[in-house]
Protein backbone atom coordinates (compact mmCIF):
# COMPACT_ATOMS: atom_id res chain seq x y z
CA UNK A 1 0.00 0.00 0.00
CA UNK A 2 1.13 3.52 -0.65
CA UNK A 3 2.33 5.60 2.26
CA UNK A 4 -0.23 8.33 2.03
CA UNK A 5 0.17 12.06 2.34
CA UNK A 6 0.83 13.75 5.63
CA UNK A 7 -1.79 16.45 6.19
CA UNK A 8 -0.53 19.29 8.33
CA UNK A 9 -3.30 21.90 7.99
CA UNK A 10 -6.75 20.24 7.61
CA UNK A 11 -8.48 21.84 4.66
CA UNK A 12 -11.93 20.78 5.83
CA UNK A 13 -11.91 23.57 8.45
CA UNK A 14 -11.01 26.19 5.85
CA UNK A 15 -13.58 28.25 3.95
CA UNK A 16 -14.12 27.06 0.35
CA UNK A 17 -12.48 30.19 -1.01
CA UNK A 18 -9.31 29.81 1.02
CA UNK A 19 -6.19 29.30 -1.09
CA UNK A 20 -3.55 27.00 0.42
CA UNK A 21 -0.30 28.75 1.17
CA UNK A 22 2.69 27.97 -1.03
CA UNK A 23 6.16 28.37 0.45
CA UNK A 24 9.23 28.48 -1.77
CA UNK A 25 12.03 26.48 -0.22
CA UNK A 26 15.45 25.30 -1.30
CA UNK A 27 16.05 21.58 -1.71
CA UNK A 28 18.69 20.53 0.85
CA UNK A 29 20.01 17.92 -1.58
CA UNK A 30 20.28 19.69 -4.97
CA UNK A 31 19.46 23.33 -4.05
CA UNK A 32 16.56 23.49 -6.53
CA UNK A 33 13.61 25.69 -5.63
CA UNK A 34 10.63 23.86 -4.14
CA UNK A 35 7.14 25.36 -4.17
CA UNK A 36 5.91 23.50 -1.08
CA UNK A 37 2.31 23.25 0.08
CA UNK A 38 2.40 23.38 3.87
CA UNK A 39 -0.39 20.77 4.16
CA UNK A 40 1.63 18.05 2.46
CA UNK A 41 5.06 16.49 2.30
CA UNK A 42 7.73 18.87 0.92
CA UNK A 43 9.73 17.12 -1.81
CA UNK A 44 11.94 17.94 -4.76
CA UNK A 45 10.79 16.98 -8.28
CA UNK A 46 14.33 17.45 -9.60
CA UNK A 47 16.26 14.98 -7.43
CA UNK A 48 13.28 13.36 -5.68
CA UNK A 49 14.53 14.30 -2.22
CA UNK A 50 11.93 13.31 0.39
CA UNK A 51 9.83 11.45 -2.20
CA UNK A 52 9.03 8.75 0.31
CA UNK A 53 7.47 10.39 3.34
CA UNK A 54 9.69 10.00 6.42
CA UNK A 55 7.68 8.13 9.04
CA UNK A 56 8.00 7.74 12.74
CA UNK A 57 7.87 3.97 12.26
CA UNK A 58 4.17 3.42 12.88
CA UNK A 59 3.63 2.14 9.32
CA UNK A 60 6.84 0.16 9.09
CA UNK A 61 6.43 -3.59 8.83
CA UNK A 62 7.33 -5.51 11.97
CA UNK A 63 9.08 -8.86 11.93
CA UNK A 64 10.00 -11.03 9.01
CA UNK A 65 7.48 -11.27 6.14
CA UNK A 66 5.49 -14.51 6.11
CA UNK A 67 5.90 -17.20 3.44
CA UNK A 68 2.88 -15.98 1.46
CA UNK A 69 4.21 -12.42 1.36
CA UNK A 70 7.63 -13.66 0.23
CA UNK A 71 5.98 -15.85 -2.44
CA UNK A 72 3.98 -12.93 -3.84
CA UNK A 73 7.10 -10.79 -3.93
CA UNK A 74 8.97 -13.46 -5.88
CA UNK A 75 6.05 -13.92 -8.29
CA UNK A 76 5.87 -10.17 -8.85
CA UNK A 77 9.59 -9.91 -9.50
CA UNK A 78 9.44 -12.80 -11.96
CA UNK A 79 6.21 -12.18 -13.87
CA UNK A 80 4.86 -8.60 -13.53
CA UNK A 81 7.09 -6.93 -16.12
CA UNK A 82 6.86 -9.86 -18.56
CA UNK A 83 3.06 -9.93 -18.35
CA UNK A 84 2.94 -6.19 -18.98
CA UNK A 85 5.11 -6.53 -22.08
CA UNK A 86 2.92 -9.41 -23.24
CA UNK A 87 -0.38 -7.52 -22.98
CA UNK A 88 1.14 -4.46 -24.64
CA UNK A 89 2.43 -6.55 -27.52
CA UNK A 90 -0.27 -9.16 -28.14
CA UNK A 91 -3.25 -8.21 -26.00
CA UNK A 92 -4.80 -10.08 -23.09
CA UNK A 93 -6.33 -12.97 -25.04
CA UNK A 94 -8.74 -15.35 -23.32
CA UNK A 95 -8.14 -17.91 -20.57
CA UNK A 96 -7.19 -21.32 -21.95
CA UNK A 97 -7.05 -24.84 -20.58
CA UNK A 98 -3.37 -24.61 -19.79
CA UNK A 99 -1.74 -26.99 -17.28
CA UNK A 100 -1.77 -24.36 -14.51
CA UNK A 101 -5.51 -23.76 -14.83
CA UNK A 102 -6.24 -27.49 -14.89
CA UNK A 103 -3.99 -28.04 -11.86
CA UNK A 104 -5.76 -25.24 -9.95
CA UNK A 105 -9.16 -26.81 -10.56
CA UNK A 106 -7.80 -30.24 -9.60
CA UNK A 107 -6.39 -28.95 -6.30
CA UNK A 108 -9.61 -27.05 -5.58
CA UNK A 109 -11.52 -30.30 -6.15
CA UNK A 110 -9.31 -32.10 -3.63
CA UNK A 111 -9.97 -29.36 -1.04
CA UNK A 112 -13.73 -29.65 -1.52
CA UNK A 113 -13.60 -33.47 -1.49
CA UNK A 114 -11.60 -33.38 1.74
CA UNK A 115 -14.37 -31.38 3.39
CA UNK A 116 -16.98 -33.86 2.11
CA UNK A 117 -14.90 -36.81 3.35
CA UNK A 118 -14.58 -35.23 6.80
CA UNK A 119 -18.36 -34.77 6.95
CA UNK A 120 -19.17 -38.32 5.88
CA UNK A 121 -16.49 -39.78 8.15
CA UNK A 122 -17.61 -37.71 11.12
CA UNK A 123 -21.25 -38.72 10.74
CA UNK A 124 -20.25 -42.39 10.31
CA UNK A 125 -18.16 -42.31 13.50
CA UNK A 126 -21.01 -40.76 15.46
CA UNK A 127 -23.47 -43.40 14.29
CA UNK A 128 -21.20 -46.45 14.28
CA UNK A 129 -19.37 -45.83 17.57
CA UNK A 130 -22.20 -44.47 19.69
CA UNK A 131 -21.91 -44.17 22.70
CA UNK A 132 -18.11 -44.66 22.66
CA UNK A 133 -16.67 -41.31 23.88
CA UNK A 134 -13.63 -41.49 21.61
CA UNK A 135 -15.80 -42.08 18.57
CA UNK A 136 -18.05 -39.19 19.58
CA UNK A 137 -15.08 -36.83 20.01
CA UNK A 138 -13.56 -37.70 16.65
CA UNK A 139 -16.96 -37.72 14.96
CA UNK A 140 -17.80 -34.26 16.25
CA UNK A 141 -14.31 -33.09 15.24
CA UNK A 142 -14.88 -34.42 11.70
CA UNK A 143 -18.26 -32.72 11.37
CA UNK A 144 -16.85 -29.51 12.82
CA UNK A 145 -13.92 -29.56 10.42
CA UNK A 146 -16.29 -30.20 7.49
CA UNK A 147 -18.32 -27.17 8.55
CA UNK A 148 -15.16 -25.07 8.73
CA UNK A 149 -14.01 -26.29 5.30
CA UNK A 150 -17.41 -25.98 3.60
CA UNK A 151 -17.56 -24.19 0.23
CA UNK A 152 -18.13 -20.47 0.69
CA UNK A 153 -20.86 -19.10 -1.57
CA UNK A 154 -20.94 -15.73 0.15
CA UNK A 155 -24.00 -13.99 1.51
CA UNK A 156 -25.75 -10.68 1.15
CA UNK A 157 -25.11 -8.68 4.32
CA UNK A 158 -27.67 -5.89 4.26
CA UNK A 159 -27.00 -4.89 7.87
CA UNK A 160 -23.47 -3.64 7.31
CA UNK A 161 -23.79 -2.33 3.78
CA UNK A 162 -26.65 -0.34 2.36
CA UNK A 163 -28.69 -1.75 -0.49
CA UNK A 164 -30.33 0.23 -3.29
CA UNK A 165 -33.14 -1.49 -5.17
CA UNK A 166 -34.21 -0.86 -8.76
CA UNK A 167 -37.18 1.10 -7.48
CA UNK A 168 -34.94 3.37 -5.39
CA UNK A 169 -32.28 3.92 -8.08
CA UNK A 170 -33.80 3.48 -11.57
CA UNK A 171 -31.26 5.69 -13.36
CA UNK A 172 -28.30 3.87 -11.78
CA UNK A 173 -29.71 0.47 -12.70
CA UNK A 174 -30.40 1.63 -16.25
CA UNK A 175 -26.73 2.62 -16.55
CA UNK A 176 -25.67 -0.73 -15.06
CA UNK A 177 -27.85 -2.63 -17.53
CA UNK A 178 -26.17 -0.83 -20.43
CA UNK A 179 -22.73 -1.56 -19.03
CA UNK A 180 -23.66 -5.22 -18.48
CA UNK A 181 -24.78 -5.62 -22.10
CA UNK A 182 -21.56 -4.10 -23.40
CA UNK A 183 -19.37 -6.12 -21.02
CA UNK A 184 -21.18 -9.42 -21.62
CA UNK A 185 -21.96 -9.55 -17.92
CA UNK A 186 -25.16 -10.66 -16.15
CA UNK A 187 -27.44 -7.87 -14.92
CA UNK A 188 -26.90 -6.53 -11.40
CA UNK A 189 -29.50 -7.76 -8.90
CA UNK A 190 -28.48 -5.65 -5.91
CA UNK A 191 -26.32 -2.54 -5.47
CA UNK A 192 -24.64 -2.09 -2.10
CA UNK A 193 -23.10 1.22 -1.06
CA UNK A 194 -20.43 1.33 1.66
CA UNK A 195 -17.69 3.54 3.04
CA UNK A 196 -14.68 1.75 1.53
CA UNK A 197 -12.42 3.34 -1.07
CA UNK A 198 -13.12 0.43 -3.39
CA UNK A 199 -15.68 -1.30 -5.60
CA UNK A 200 -16.43 -4.94 -6.41
CA UNK A 201 -18.76 -7.24 -8.32
CA UNK A 202 -19.59 -10.79 -7.29
CA UNK A 203 -22.17 -13.55 -7.14
CA UNK A 204 -23.31 -14.76 -3.71
CA UNK A 205 -25.70 -17.20 -2.10
CA UNK A 206 -27.50 -20.30 -3.32
CA UNK A 207 -29.64 -18.15 -5.60
CA UNK A 208 -26.43 -16.73 -7.16
CA UNK A 209 -27.39 -13.10 -6.64
CA UNK A 210 -25.24 -10.67 -8.65
CA UNK A 211 -24.08 -7.94 -6.29
CA UNK A 212 -22.26 -4.72 -7.16
CA UNK A 213 -20.65 -2.89 -4.24
CA UNK A 214 -19.76 0.78 -4.70
CA UNK A 215 -17.58 2.58 -2.21
CA UNK A 216 -19.09 6.06 -1.99
CA UNK A 217 -15.75 7.77 -1.11
CA UNK A 218 -14.10 6.35 -4.25
CA UNK A 219 -17.11 7.30 -6.38
CA UNK A 220 -16.88 10.91 -5.21
CA UNK A 221 -13.17 11.04 -6.11
CA UNK A 222 -13.79 10.11 -9.77
CA UNK A 223 -14.85 12.06 -12.84
CA UNK A 224 -18.14 10.98 -14.52
CA UNK A 225 -16.61 8.90 -17.31
CA UNK A 226 -14.10 7.37 -14.88
CA UNK A 227 -17.09 6.10 -12.92
CA UNK A 228 -18.34 4.33 -16.03
CA UNK A 229 -14.86 2.82 -16.40
CA UNK A 230 -15.01 1.60 -12.78
CA UNK A 231 -18.38 -0.09 -13.34
CA UNK A 232 -17.23 -1.64 -16.63
CA UNK A 233 -14.05 -3.00 -15.04
CA UNK A 234 -15.81 -4.62 -12.10
CA UNK A 235 -18.64 -6.11 -14.17
CA UNK A 236 -16.20 -7.25 -16.84
CA UNK A 237 -14.73 -9.75 -14.36
CA UNK A 238 -17.88 -11.88 -14.57
CA UNK A 239 -17.18 -12.76 -18.20
CA UNK A 240 -13.38 -12.95 -18.44
CA UNK A 241 -12.95 -16.49 -17.07
CA UNK A 242 -10.79 -15.59 -14.05
CA UNK A 243 -10.53 -18.90 -12.18
CA UNK A 244 -9.64 -17.25 -8.87
CA UNK A 245 -12.77 -15.10 -8.89
CA UNK A 246 -15.04 -17.97 -9.90
CA UNK A 247 -16.82 -19.74 -7.06
CA UNK A 248 -15.11 -23.11 -7.39
CA UNK A 249 -11.43 -22.16 -7.09
CA UNK A 250 -12.09 -18.96 -5.13
CA UNK A 251 -14.08 -20.87 -2.53
CA UNK A 252 -11.25 -23.39 -2.12
CA UNK A 253 -8.75 -20.59 -1.49
CA UNK A 254 -11.12 -18.97 1.02
CA UNK A 255 -11.59 -22.33 2.76
CA UNK A 256 -7.85 -22.78 3.17
CA UNK A 257 -7.48 -19.30 4.67
CA UNK A 258 -10.34 -20.07 7.10
CA UNK A 259 -8.64 -23.29 8.20
CA UNK A 260 -5.31 -21.46 8.64
CA UNK A 261 -7.02 -18.83 10.79
CA UNK A 262 -8.83 -21.44 12.89
CA UNK A 263 -5.61 -23.41 13.51
CA UNK A 264 -4.08 -20.57 15.49
CA UNK A 265 -1.69 -21.25 18.35
CA UNK A 266 -3.21 -21.62 21.79
CA UNK A 267 -1.63 -19.82 24.72
CA UNK A 268 0.51 -22.01 26.97
CA UNK A 269 -0.28 -21.60 30.64
CA UNK A 270 -1.71 -23.18 33.78
CA UNK A 271 -0.60 -26.39 35.43
CA UNK A 272 1.43 -29.28 34.05
CA UNK A 273 -1.58 -30.98 32.45
CA UNK A 274 -2.69 -27.75 30.75
CA UNK A 275 0.89 -27.14 29.60
CA UNK A 276 1.20 -30.61 28.05
CA UNK A 277 -2.21 -30.29 26.41
CA UNK A 278 -1.39 -26.86 24.97
CA UNK A 279 1.94 -28.10 23.59
CA UNK A 280 0.26 -31.11 21.97
CA UNK A 281 -2.46 -28.92 20.45
CA UNK A 282 0.10 -26.42 19.16
CA UNK A 283 2.15 -29.19 17.53
CA UNK A 284 -0.98 -30.52 15.83
CA UNK A 285 -2.25 -27.12 14.69
CA UNK A 286 1.27 -26.20 13.60
CA UNK A 287 1.32 -29.19 11.26
CA UNK A 288 -2.12 -28.22 9.96
CA UNK A 289 -0.98 -24.66 9.32
CA UNK A 290 2.15 -25.91 7.55
CA UNK A 291 0.12 -28.10 5.19
CA UNK A 292 -2.49 -25.38 4.60
CA UNK A 293 0.13 -22.71 3.87
CA UNK A 294 1.75 -25.09 1.39
CA UNK A 295 -1.58 -25.63 -0.38
CA UNK A 296 -2.29 -21.89 -0.43
CA UNK A 297 1.14 -21.20 -1.90
CA UNK A 298 0.55 -23.76 -4.65
CA UNK A 299 -2.86 -22.30 -5.50
CA UNK A 300 -1.48 -18.76 -5.36
CA UNK A 301 1.26 -19.77 -7.79
CA UNK A 302 -1.16 -21.55 -10.14
CA UNK A 303 -3.63 -18.66 -10.24
CA UNK A 304 -1.18 -15.72 -10.10
CA UNK A 305 -0.65 -15.29 -13.83
CA UNK A 306 -4.31 -15.77 -14.69
CA UNK A 307 -5.55 -13.35 -12.03
CA UNK A 308 -3.12 -10.67 -13.26
CA UNK A 309 -4.18 -11.19 -16.87
CA UNK A 310 -7.83 -11.07 -15.80
CA UNK A 311 -7.29 -7.56 -14.43
CA UNK A 312 -5.79 -6.46 -17.73
CA UNK A 313 -8.74 -8.09 -19.55
CA UNK A 314 -11.21 -6.16 -17.37
CA UNK A 315 -9.26 -2.95 -18.02
CA UNK A 316 -9.40 -3.66 -21.76
CA UNK A 317 -13.19 -4.06 -21.62
CA UNK A 318 -13.49 -0.88 -19.60
CA UNK A 319 -11.35 0.99 -22.15
CA UNK A 320 -13.67 -0.10 -24.96
CA UNK A 321 -16.81 0.78 -22.99
CA UNK A 322 -15.73 4.01 -21.27
CA UNK A 323 -12.63 5.00 -23.38
CA UNK A 324 -8.91 4.48 -22.74
CA UNK A 325 -8.64 8.01 -21.36
CA UNK A 326 -11.28 7.25 -18.72
CA UNK A 327 -9.54 4.03 -17.65
CA UNK A 328 -6.16 5.79 -17.46
CA UNK A 329 -7.81 8.50 -15.37
CA UNK A 330 -9.30 5.86 -13.07
CA UNK A 331 -5.89 4.23 -12.59
CA UNK A 332 -4.34 7.62 -11.86
CA UNK A 333 -6.99 8.31 -9.22
CA UNK A 334 -6.27 4.94 -7.59
CA UNK A 335 -2.64 6.02 -7.27
CA UNK A 336 -3.21 9.60 -6.15
CA UNK A 337 -6.70 10.40 -4.86
CA UNK A 338 -7.58 7.01 -3.34
CA UNK A 339 -4.77 6.99 -0.73
CA UNK A 340 -5.52 10.64 0.05
CA UNK A 341 -9.20 9.82 0.61
CA UNK A 342 -8.28 6.93 2.90
CA UNK A 343 -6.07 9.17 5.02
CA UNK A 344 -8.78 11.80 5.15
CA UNK A 345 -11.45 9.34 6.28
CA UNK A 346 -9.22 7.70 8.88
CA UNK A 347 -9.27 10.98 10.79
CA UNK A 348 -13.07 11.34 10.54
CA UNK A 349 -13.41 10.78 14.28
CA UNK A 350 -11.64 14.11 14.95
CA UNK A 351 -13.84 16.15 12.64
CA UNK A 352 -17.24 17.80 12.78
CA UNK A 353 -19.56 18.92 10.02
CA UNK A 354 -20.73 17.22 6.85
CA UNK A 355 -18.31 14.40 5.99
CA UNK A 356 -19.00 14.43 2.24
CA UNK A 357 -18.80 18.19 1.85
CA UNK A 358 -15.51 18.16 3.73
CA UNK A 359 -14.23 15.42 1.44
CA UNK A 360 -15.22 17.41 -1.67
CA UNK A 361 -13.40 20.50 -0.42
CA UNK A 362 -10.37 18.40 0.45
CA UNK A 363 -10.21 16.92 -3.04
CA UNK A 364 -10.82 20.29 -4.70
CA UNK A 365 -7.75 21.65 -2.92
CA UNK A 366 -5.52 18.65 -3.63
CA UNK A 367 -2.34 20.04 -5.25
CA UNK A 368 -0.76 18.71 -8.44
CA UNK A 369 2.62 18.53 -6.70
CA UNK A 370 1.29 15.96 -4.24
CA UNK A 371 -0.36 13.99 -7.05
CA UNK A 372 2.96 13.84 -8.88
CA UNK A 373 4.77 12.72 -5.73
CA UNK A 374 2.29 9.88 -5.28
CA UNK A 375 2.59 8.88 -8.96
CA UNK A 376 6.36 8.59 -8.67
CA UNK A 377 6.09 6.80 -5.35
CA UNK A 378 3.61 4.31 -6.86
CA UNK A 379 6.09 3.47 -9.62
CA UNK A 380 8.92 3.14 -7.11
CA UNK A 381 6.99 0.86 -4.73
CA UNK A 382 4.91 -1.00 -7.31
CA UNK A 383 1.67 0.07 -5.62
CA UNK A 384 -1.37 -2.02 -6.47
CA UNK A 385 -4.94 -2.56 -5.29
CA UNK A 386 -4.01 -5.94 -3.78
CA UNK A 387 -1.85 -8.99 -4.50
CA UNK A 388 -4.15 -10.24 -7.29
CA UNK A 389 -3.73 -7.01 -9.29
CA UNK A 390 -0.79 -5.85 -11.42
CA UNK A 391 0.98 -2.67 -10.31
CA UNK A 392 -1.44 0.19 -10.94
CA UNK A 393 1.02 2.31 -12.90
CA UNK A 394 1.45 -0.60 -15.36
CA UNK A 395 -2.33 -0.87 -15.71
CA UNK A 396 -2.45 2.86 -16.47
CA UNK A 397 0.21 2.44 -19.19
CA UNK A 398 -1.78 -0.48 -20.63
CA UNK A 399 -4.95 1.64 -20.77
CA UNK A 400 -3.12 4.43 -22.58
CA UNK A 401 -1.93 1.90 -25.18
CA UNK A 402 -5.48 0.90 -26.16
CA UNK A 403 -6.64 2.32 -29.50
CA UNK A 404 -10.40 2.27 -29.06
CA UNK A 405 -12.21 5.28 -30.50
CA UNK A 406 -15.45 6.72 -29.17
CA UNK A 407 -16.67 5.27 -25.88
CA UNK A 408 -19.43 2.69 -26.23
CA UNK A 409 -21.23 4.32 -23.30
CA UNK A 410 -21.03 8.07 -22.81
CA UNK A 411 -23.11 9.60 -20.05
CA UNK A 412 -24.56 13.10 -19.85
CA UNK A 413 -24.09 15.48 -16.94
CA UNK A 414 -27.81 15.25 -16.17
CA UNK A 415 -27.71 11.44 -16.04
CA UNK A 416 -24.69 11.37 -13.74
CA UNK A 417 -26.25 14.01 -11.47
CA UNK A 418 -29.32 11.79 -11.09
CA UNK A 419 -27.15 8.72 -10.42
CA UNK A 420 -25.24 10.73 -7.84
CA UNK A 421 -28.47 11.77 -6.13
CA UNK A 422 -29.62 8.15 -5.95
CA UNK A 423 -26.34 6.98 -4.41
CA UNK A 424 -26.34 9.83 -1.91
CA UNK A 425 -29.60 8.54 -0.44
CA UNK A 426 -27.37 6.23 1.57
CA UNK A 427 -24.88 9.02 2.33
CA UNK A 428 -25.92 9.72 5.92
CA UNK A 429 -25.85 6.05 6.92
CA UNK A 430 -22.50 5.45 5.21
CA UNK A 431 -21.05 8.58 6.84
CA UNK A 432 -22.13 7.34 10.28
CA UNK A 433 -20.49 3.98 9.53
CA UNK A 434 -17.22 5.69 8.59
CA UNK A 435 -17.22 7.91 11.69
CA UNK A 436 -18.07 4.98 13.98
CA UNK A 437 -15.25 2.95 12.44
CA UNK A 438 -12.77 5.81 12.89
CA UNK A 439 -13.83 6.32 16.51
CA UNK A 440 -13.54 2.59 17.25
CA UNK A 441 -10.01 2.63 15.82
CA UNK A 442 -9.01 5.16 18.50
CA UNK A 443 -9.46 2.50 21.17
CA UNK A 444 -7.77 -0.41 19.39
Amino acid sequence: MLRDLDVIVPLWHAPPSMTPSAIVRECPQCSASIAADDRFVPWCPECEWNLRRPDSGRDAPTGRPGPLARLRKRLDARFAADLHRQVLGSGVGTPSRDPGRIAAYTLATLVHLFALTALVGGVWLLVASWPNPFGIVFGVAGVGFAYLARPRLGRLDRDVQHALTRQEAPVLYDLLDRVAREAGAPPVDVVLVDGDVNASFGTVGLRRTNVLTIGLPLWLALEPQERVALLAHEMGHSSNGDARRMSYVGSAITTLYEIHHAAARVRVGGGLRALVTAIAVNVLTGLVRLVVVGLIMVLESLTYRESQLAEYAADDRAARIASPVAVAGLMDKLITRAPAVRRHLESAAHRTGDLWEGLRRYLDGFPESEEERLRRLARLEGARVDATHPPTHLRKAFAVSRTYGTAAIATTDEEMDRVQAELERTGDRVAREIVDRAQAALYE
